[in-house]
């Protein structure tokens, strides 16, 4: 999907070339790291800009413009496919201090000798000179440090509506991430903020009041999983399909990294598994213009979703940024399939192998649901069902349908002050496939004072449990079981957890 045409017409003028001038001129800051990337061969492809094969065939009428959703109104196509990059890139005055040397005089080969010496890998990479090789382990060390994406400062967290946040005041409260699949063997990066932690980092990994009447805040963090500052006042934010940040400690996926991030329940939404939501824009943007609100996302004549694929023609993939609404979602944006709805996902990776359980947030209020086989496996062409059909019409205490509602007893009672009442409910929940919403965030918009556990309307649904690969790819397809094309399917957010988590019989899983 790469075009040559886009490559040659902005080759002068992207993230790969404004590597090679730093290089050439021997800028201090991130020369060091340049070299790196240049010597991995990787400059040519993050000269990116455009993606002209997409904007001649929306110029020219052959990718549907827009879509009608009835009641919902119109949802429109984006006319532009950017690409964009984010790198975290140690100073050249880090690899100074532990190397010894002048920054101009660093060689990759005195970079790999260190991280050789340095870094405990999860995997047994390649030590041979040719950083270029995929498996080589210079290069597996600095495509951790780059994104697919474009994440400027305010996008590398999401504040909206976690609990607690107003935005007025604009300051963090409950600790929120995003998880970011990295470049080269695909790998989970972490960002992370606080009301503690007195800015973003990278992998922090701290402790947390979570128990059942706590704060939900940060408690302390020990020094070895603190994790890395990004100073935004270090930002190199004049690259037209880039952005950096220079970082002053050594950033990789070692076997700590992988064991602190593998021991966490990851919540993810459904918005950031795909790039290009953030390259263009498009991702929980303030516009107030329905025609950047209201996201129609082709998948069948030409794709605008790498990691989405549309398994019916007849299927519509629209999204909503939600920005002033005061929805009960994660962040307060939405997916939504209409149609035929039946997609396939490719999933970020887990970090660690294990057995993981695979949760879906859903809102239960409305009459718009619909019932969905979920298959999950490594090949996209022939996945195995995840279980039985899922119905997500059914809530906390009723099935919405077209038809009316109808009684549903799944266990559902709303918290008491009782903890071991509470939690009894909450057993009860998971027997039947349920979980009440977590606590992390609203119910409704930013300074909604009720979290989303309190609220009958929010609830995840447990789709199954599978056991899961570090070293593989997984998709999640989600195929409509009703033939009625007024139904549709929504898509919040998507927890991974780990069996240690879910599954703890001395520390039960917390309700964040």
């Amino acid at each position: 999907m790469y075009s040559l045409l886009a490559t040659a017409l902005h080759a002068q003028d992207g993230f790969g070339t404004y590597l090679r001038d730093v290089i050439q001129k021997q800028e201090k800051g991130i020369m060091v790291t340049a070299k790196l990337i240049e010597a991995c061969g990787l400059c040519d492809s993050l000269d990116l800009i455009m993606d002209f094969e997409y904007e001649m065939y929306y110029n020219r009428g052959h990718i549907q413009s827009s879509y009608y959703a009835g009641d919902d109104g119109y949802f429109y196509a984006p006319a532009h496919r950017y690409y964009g990059y984010t790198l975290f890139a140690e100073t050249d005055e880090f690899w100074e201090n532990v190397l010894g040397k002048d920054y101009t005089a660093i060689t990759a080969a005195d970079v790999a000798g260190y991280i050789r010496q340095n870094c405990q890998f999860t995997k047994d990479y390649s030590n041979d000179g040719d950083y270029s090789n995929t498996e080589n382990v210079l290069y597996q060390f600095v495509t951790y440090h780059l994104l697919n994406r474009r994440l400027s400062m305010d996008r590398l967290v999401n504040h909206y509506n976690e609990y607690g946040y107003t935005v007025n005041m604009k300051m963090p409260s409950v600790p929120i991430c995003e998880y970011y699949t990295t470049m080269g063997d695909r790998r989970l990066l972490r960002t992370y903020e606080s009301k503690e932690s007195n800015g973003i980092y990278i992998n922090r990994f701290p402790k947390e009041d979570k128990s059942r009447q706590g704060s939900g805040h940060e408690i302390s963090c020990d020094p070895d999983k603190e994790g890395i500052y990004i100073d935004g006042e270090k930002v190199i934010p004049d690259i037209r399909n880039a952005i950096v940040y220079p970082i002053s400690k050594l950033l990789a996926f070692d076997q700590a990294t992988a064991r602190n991030m593998g021991s966490l329940r990851l919540r993810m939404d459904v918005a950031s598994f795909f790039p290009e939501m953030a390259s263009n824009d498009i991702r929980l943007s303030k516009s107030t213009d329905s025609r950047y609100a209201n996201v129609y996302l082709p998948c069948d004549q030409y794709p605008y979703l790498d990691d989405l694929t549309v398994n019916n023609y007849n299927t519509y993939v629209c999204y909503w940024t939600g920005y002033n609404r005061g929805w009960s979602n994660m962040q307060g944006d939405e997916f939504s399939c209409r149609g035929m709805q039946d997609i396939t996902l490719r999933l970020p990776p887990v970090p660690t192998s294990g057995t993981y359980e695979l949760r879906l947030a859903i809102q239960s209020g409305g009459n718009t649901r619909t019932i969905c086989q979920l298959y999950l496996g490594t090949d996209p062409d022939n996945l195995p069902p995840l279980g039985m059909p899922v119905d997500f019409r059914q809530g906390s205490n009723a099935i919405y349908t077209s038809s009316g509602s109808f009684p549903s007893y799944i266990g559902y009672e709303s918290d008491i002050n009782d903890d071991y009442y509470n939690q009894a409910v909450d057993n009860e929940l998971r027997e039947n496939g349920f979980m009440k919403g977590c606590k992390q965030y609203a119910a409704g918009g930013p300074g909604t004072n009720t979290p989303m556990r309190a609220s009958n309307y929010c609830l995840r649904r447990i789709l199954g449990r599978q056991v899961m690969d570090s070293d593989k790819t997984y998709y999640l397809r989600i195929k409509n079981f009703l033939d009625d094309m007024t139904r549709y399917l929504y898509l919040d957010y998507i927890e991974l957890c780990p069996k240690e988590v879910y599954d703890n019989p001395e520390q039960p899983e917390d309700i964040w």
